[in-house]
């Protein structure tokens, strides 16, 4: 940022901070030379030297202290339990200048303070090597103006504003969510809002040491281990516009499908052809199931098949955890709250899936995705349908409205795999050359009782009905 700049660039400074900053510097500045070589002796400041000092000082403490005169993140109550976050601005402020929302804003998120056994495992997210949880960080571009930030909070039995690191924020904390802790952190000289969310297992005292330790800095970088992408606010609000619509038309949308095309599955060794499956096409490429295995303990895996986040789902002895299962009594999350009406264990099983993909074409292939999920499809007369654990509903009699499953991070939905290639080292072969075959390994967590209802999807979309029309979904029951 040029000198000529910083007038209309920051917000104009509160004259008793300017003097305080001036004075500061004056007497940082009276002080004898202390650079190598430099006899100690003191000299006059000329005055240019003393503005660009300010000017300094001012970079280095950041706008946050002045930026905080202006804009305050306050909460209102509504009802017995909700809260309304919002940005507010002080008499006499103006919102500064924001970009559109067409324009990206990269930041670097990095954390000074992590408990013991807590690690980073991608940009903005750290967790306990143990499986236990951790926090995620996230933020905000406020390209429709700083004040327009709200956030509505439920089932909240915990509140407190608060300053973190001299900046507004906010603390929430909520009823029965895993993730079930808010904190909101304004940085209004860069349009920013800070969301950081801290698992159950995290006291209030450790998250708020976490967020104290957090650094947001905007940057041109856009790819490195602690770059993010801000989440443009107008896109969020469309989103949430998005989320509204369908969930007003979600129950008139068929979820079902016909119980005959089941039989379209594939067998275990049959040939596929992948060519149209994905974003390109890739003439050739075919895929086979060539064995599946099931297991108690990941000894069965290759070694370092499992990342941070994957071997979380086994034990010291490591053998597959159970899930916990809750039952929920809903309340409105305004004025009730919702409540655990009973608890169970779920045994789960390790799926170990081995596919061949095979270039059959003429030409080199790059850059090849490759997708695997497990879907378990049960059937009703005549209708078959994708079984999830949150899709099921009460019986009559019974006190409870939805259920929840405590996640392990290896799931049917989200496997581990041995085969990485791309600029970001995940789910893709790198090349394939015309007769060549790579060998894929993935790892999938499914419930014990389920395993005659499984099927291997390798449609990089994840629907079975379209996976089953067009043949990439293999019949893997066991």
């Amino acid at each position: 940022m040029k000198l000529e700049n910083m007038n209309r660039d920051f917000p104009k400074m509160p004259e008793e901070m300017r003097q305080m900053i001036e004075q500061e510097v004056e007497k940082q500045l009276a002080k004898p030379d202390m650079l190598p070589g430099n006899r100690k002796t003191g000299r006059h400041i000329p005055k240019k030297r003393l503005v660009m000092a300010v000017a300094a000082a001012t970079l280095a403490l950041g706008t946050t202290v002045f930026a905080g005169v202006l804009y305050g993140l306050k909460n209102n109550q509504v009802g017995k339990y909700a809260y309304e976050t919002k940005q507010e601005r002080q008499d006499g402020a103006q919102d500064g200048t924001v970009a559109s929302g067409d324009s990206e804003h990269y930041v670097k998120i990095q954390a000074s303070y992590l408990p013991d056994g807590m690690v980073q495992t991608e940009e903005g997210k750290y967790n306990y090597r143990d499986g236990r949880g951790g926090v995620t960080i996230g933020c905000y571009y406020m390209d429709t103006g700083d004040t327009s930030f709200e956030a509505l909070n439920y089932n909240v039995v915990e509140k407190e504003e608060m300053k973190v690191n001299g900046r507004n924020g906010v603390y929430l904390k909520k009823a029965l969510d895993a993730y079930n802790q808010s904190l909101y952190v304004a940085y209004p000289e860069e349009h920013l809002v800070m969301e950081m969310l801290a698992s159950s297992d995290i006291s209030k005292e450790e998250a708020l040491k976490i967020a104290q330790g957090v650094t947001v800095t905007p940057t041109e970088e856009t790819v490195g281990d602690d770059v993010m992408l801000c989440y443009n606010w107008s896109r969020y609000l469309d989103a949430e516009k998005e989320n509204a619509l369908a969930e007003e038309s979600s129950d008139s949308v068929e979820m079902t499908f016909s119980k005959e095309l089941l039989g379209k599955a594939e067998s275990i060794g049959a040939t596929l052809s992948m060519e149209h499956n994905g974003l390109e096409k890739l003439p050739g490429l075919t895929a086979k199931v060539t064995d599946v295995q099931v297991a108690d303990n990941k000894n069965i895996l290759p070694e370092g098949m499992l990342d941070t986040d994957a071997a979380t789902a086994f034990d010291a002895n490591g053998n597959l955890k159970s899930s916990t299962i809750s039952y929920i009594r809903e309340g409105d999350g305004v004025d009730t709250l919702a409540q655990v009406v009973k608890t169970e264990k779920s045994k789960n099983k390790l799926i170990y899936v081995t596919v061949e993909y095979t270039n059959t074409g003429s030409d080199i292939l790059t850059d090849i995705m490759y997708n695997g999920s497990i879907q378990l499809l049960e059937t009703k007369g005549d209708r078959a349908s994708v079984w999830h654990r949150e899709l099921e509903t009460p019986a009559a009699g019974d006190e409870w409205d939805y259920v929840v499953e405590e996640g392990l991070m290896l799931t049917a939905e989200v496997g581990a795999y041995d085969v990485r290639g791309g600029e970001r080292g995940n789910n893709y072969i790198d090349t394939l050359k015309p007769g060549e075959t790579v060998t894929v390994h993935e790892a999938f967590a499914v419930p014990a009782d389920k395993l005659g209802e499984m099927y291997l999807n390798l449609d990089g979309t994840g629907e079975a009905q379209s996976a089953l029309e067009n043949g990439w979904m293999v019949d893997i029951r066991k």
